[in-house]
């Protein structure tokens, strides 16, 4: 035994997750197991190359590494991927039960949604005269959204009614798209119905805010109701009359039917925990002082400063975050901000958190993502921060598998969080959490943090990115293409200073001009390429030479070059003369090349009490290079 379980879920019904975990952490501490979530944030209002880096969380789970795996099969938002996972399970011989959604083969832990929704149209009709109903499903053919609409219409048909298909609509589950049906049905002539039924919470609260924004009076103008029995359907006002599922029983039994497959015990079939309605305001009931919703709404408001507080806390955290992460020039630099950042600012985060990032994304910014993730979770990532008991240390990793979380402590049950982190379809690391935290516990902050963190990670790479394209274009702009020495418009930016500095210590400074001997001879009789060879070699001298920052080459135009040495002496001009005139001597002697040549250098030193200018000093280098080339040229007229 392991002694740990993995269970897929998704984070957009954190809600119904925070339910579950307690029948989760109840069974826990009878078998003593720690549960690993790996969590996505996919929706069907999201763009498809989105939902893919969220659903690839899911293979970071090491299957086989797990006592069992249970999958929220009805919330993941993707049928198809909810079966495939069952079905990988199955073939590494992990014990496996879906929950929702019946999958082939696999046990299964249902939700009786029939009996809730039953007994909520029930209650419209008998209790508030319900005439006209108007349904909000989720996406068409997901299995909830069809049974529910089932419901609906059987216990319309059984009064006498039917449900139109012009009173259908699909939300999609999410508000952008509720809040377009609200504005349509507050459009028709007919008017509004009597009741809008939502297959969740999260729709229903929507249609709400839009109508009242419209001018309706909720729930005298319409009722409308909800399915999940979310957080923020309790406080709203009206507290809406919806649907409980029960997902703290669910959690519960799902594990248990799970160990009984572990422990090789006969599978029971089916598990069925029947829904109940919750009878809130938004029907027209429990509209009275000291009621049930209303004690919980004035409950919720007596901390609402505080939460107003936190969540102030919480955002100037987050910015904070982002600011000693794009603060940096590089990955270690990031990673070691994070780590002391973190060290002393975790109450959000918790004191065991963790990210994990592929180092390479760093390494290598040049590279698409496409080509450096194409691994995706398959590979291995750096603790860039690894925190545990609010101490920076890699001791809660396993050295093995290179993940947080696979040490069990007997005794201890513990629930770990595991979010990926993407840009788009391309994962380049993912973000751990353990136990109950303020970003977990608060619903949608984690998918806030998240986001935030996401987009920081990118800008830094970004930003990276953009630093090496600009240092290349800045080596383009300032160096000589052809010798790799500074080229003349960077004169001012690069050699004055040093002139400048040396003056204000004190010191002398070095200005040398050199010239190519009978360059246009080398050219005419020999062809221009062994004239840029000859420029080439006085490059490569000249390089040689330069032993630190304090002394820069620059290519002046064509075979002319000017070296500038700050805090120089007349004894390192004289060194500098003659190891460059000694380098060229040894490339004539080793008769490489079908021409040998020589170099005119003459320079000055500046003088710290003097009011020249930079600019004087290198016309006087430049005077004295022309007089000794001249001369020369008079004595050697026929050097070649």
């Amino acid at each position: 035994m392991k002694h740990r379980i993995a269970i897929f879920s998704n984070g957009y019904n954190g809600s119904i997750t925070l339910k579950a975990i307690e029948g989760i952490k109840r069974y826990a501490a009878i078998k003593d197991f720690d549960t690993h979530f790996y969590i996505g944030f996919a929706a069907s209002n999201e763009k498809p190359t989105f939902n893919v880096g969220q659903f690839n969380i899911y293979q970071l789970a090491r299957l086989e590494e797990y006592d069992g795996l249970i999958v929220f099969s009805g919330l993941l938002n993707n049928p198809e991927l909810a079966a495939e996972s069952c079905k990988l399970a199955k073939d590494k011989g992990v014990p496996v039960v879906s929950i929702g959604m019946p999958v082939d083969g696999v046990p299964y832990v249902g939700i009786n949604n029939e009996q809730g929704m039953r007994d909520l149209v029930e209650h419209l009709i008998t209790e508030h005269n319900v005439k006209s109903i108007v349904y909000v499903g989720g996406t068409e053919d997901h299995v909830d959204t069809i049974e529910r609409r089932r419901v609906v219409s059987e216990v319309m048909e059984k009064h006498g009614m039917k449900l139109d298909d012009n009173n259908i609509y699909y939300g999609n589950w999410v508000n952008e798209a509720a809040i377009d049906i609200a504005n349509k049905l507050a459009a028709d002539p007919n008017g509004l119905p009597d009741a809008i039924v939502c297959a969740n919470d999260i729709m229903a609260l929507a249609i709400c805010c839009e109508l009242r924004d419209l001018g309706y009076d909720l729930p005298n103008d319409v009722i409308v109701t909800g399915f999940d029995h979310i957080g923020e359907g309790s406080v709203s006002y009206p507290a809406l009359t919806t649907v409980d599922q029960d997902y703290e029983t669910i959690g519960y039994d799902a594990c248990q039917k799970l160990y009984n497959i572990i422990e090789g015990k006969e599978d029971d079939g089916l598990a069925s925990i029947f829904s109940k309605l919750v009878i809130g305001e938004s029907c027209g009931c429990n509209c009275f002082s000291n009621s049930p919703c209303d004690i919980s709404r004035r409950n919720y408001c007596r901390n609402i400063h505080l939460k107003s507080k936190k969540a102030d806390f919480f955002n100037r955290f987050m910015r904070t975050e982002r600011t000693t992460i794009l603060e940096c020039k590089e990955y270690e630099e990031m990673k070691n901000a994070l780590r002391n950042y973190y060290t002393y600012n975790h109450d959000y985060i918790g004191s065991d958190y963790y990210i994990m990032l592929n180092k390479d994304y760093y390494d290598d910014v040049a590279s698409e993502d496409s080509k450096l993730l194409a691994n995706c979770y398959n590979t291995t990532f750096d603790p860039t921060v690894a925190m545990l008991d609010g101490r920076i240390t890699e001791d809660g990793i396993d050295k093995r598998l290179g993940i947080p979380g696979f040490i069990k402590k007997p005794g201890e049950q513990h629930i770990y969080f595991f979010y990926p982190l993407h840009n788009e379809q391309y994962n380049y690391g993912y973000v751990v959490f353990i136990d109950g935290t303020y970003i977990i516990d608060e619903a949608f902050r984690i998918y806030e943090y998240l986001e935030k963190l996401e987009n920081s990670f990118v800008e830094l790479r970004i930003n990276m990115r953009l630093e090496v394209v600009n240092k290349e274009l800045r080596f383009l702009y300032d160096k000589d293409p052809m010798t790799g020495l500074y080229n003349r418009f960077c004169f001012v930016s690069h050699a004055y200073p040093l002139v400048e500095n040396s003056k204000a210590n004190g010191q002398k400074a070095m200005i040398m001009f050199i010239d190519i001997n009978h360059m246009k001879r080398i050219n005419d009789r020999y062809g221009h390429i062994c004239g840029d060879k000859a420029i080439g070699i006085v490059a490569d001298a000249i390089k040689q030479c330069i032993g630190n920052d304090e002394v820069i080459g620059i290519r002046y135009g064509g075979d002319e070059f000017l070296i500038i040495a700050a805090n120089a002496t007349e004894d390192f001009a004289e060194k500098f003369k003659h190891d460059m005139e000694t380098y060229i001597d040894n490339e004539n002697k080793l008769g490489l090349n079908p021409f040998k040549f020589s170099i005119s250098v003459g320079y000055v030193l500046t003088d710290p009490a003097s009011e020249k200018k930079v600019s004087d000093y290198v016309e006087e280098a430049d005077v004295m290079m022309y007089e000794i080339k001249n001369e020369h040229h008079r004595t050697h007229p026929e050097e070649d």
